[in-house]
């Protein structure tokens, strides 16, 4: 699935637990309306609606809409607006264990960041403000 031409798209390998899970879950629906579960993870998204938030934990947040499977990290950075050629780097998944050592995987990055079309228009307006009293 990973290509030069678009970085950072491997789909995550499911357990067949979570592929159950995964195909509970009708387009624009989650998990927590069918099953008990924790929060919000397992939410199939819509084609046809707005994303909700992306969050550290987006690799177990985001159903694709049409695929049994969660979203990859690119998918997740063009919900972000990050440009197609960008490259996070780093470990992908965390895998919660006591022994880890990795600090921030690359859902971590694209969860934690500043979507770059939200921080253009700020720093556009910000500087449309220092332009003026100038």
């Amino acid at each position: 699935m990973a290509t030069k031409r678009l970085p950072n798209h491997i789909a995550t390998a499911h357990a067949p637990s979570t592929l159950e899970k995964i195909r509970k879950v009708p387009v624009g629906r989650k998990l927590s309306e069918i099953d008990k579960t924790f929060g919000s993870t397992y939410r199939r998204l819509s084609p046809d609606k707005v994303s909700p938030t992306v969050t550290r934990s987006g690799y177990r947040d985001f159903i694709h809409p049409t695929e049994d499977r969660m979203l990859t990290v690119r998918e997740l950075a063009t919900l972000q607006s990050f440009p197609k050629n960008w490259v996070f780097l780093g470990v992908r998944l965390d895998s919660y264990s006591s022994k880890r050592k990795t600090t921030m995987t690359q859902f971590g990055q694209v969860g934690n960041a500043v979507p770059p079309r939200l921080a253009e228009a700020v720093a556009k307006s910000i500087l449309e403000l220092l332009n003026k009293d100038a």
